[in-house]
């Protein structure tokens, strides 16, 4: 759904269809990954970075593949984490849940809980 990538996927020659979601080639719902032999010429492995400053408003961190985000929605994801004392937890059942959704991709997820030091 970012112009920019839609337009550098087709300067290299590559589509971007609308299949449910934006995929390149009408195959991949995203244009940044590893591996993918047959959209190489226009998929990319270089990570787009972004720094965030954390602070003590931060509470978790949920990193996933698009097996998860197709099916969870990011509400309900934060509301899980909260509820849960380990990371852990939390990821495992993000990752049930999508499976049992039926979740049809590679299903990813890691959760990282920030614990800030309230003495400062």
């Amino acid at each position: 759904n970012r112009s920019d990538e839609r337009k550098r996927i087709e300067n290299a020659g590559g589509v971007v269809i609308w299949a449910g979601t934006w995929r390149v080639g009408g195959v991949l719902a995203m244009s940044r990954a590893f591996g993918n032999r047959l959209l190489k010429p226009f998929v990319v492995a270089e990570p787009e970075i972004q720094e965030e400053l954390v602070n003590e408003d931060l509470e978790c961190l949920v990193l996933a593949s698009d097996g998860l985000w197709d099916v969870v929605e990011n509400e309900e994801a934060v509301s899980l984490a909260k509820t849960e004392d380990l990371p852990e937890s939390v990821a495992r059942k993000l990752t049930e849940i999508a499976y049992s959704r039926g979740s049809a991709d590679n299903i990813t997820c890691i959760v990282v809980q920030f614990h800030h030091d309230k003495t400062e």
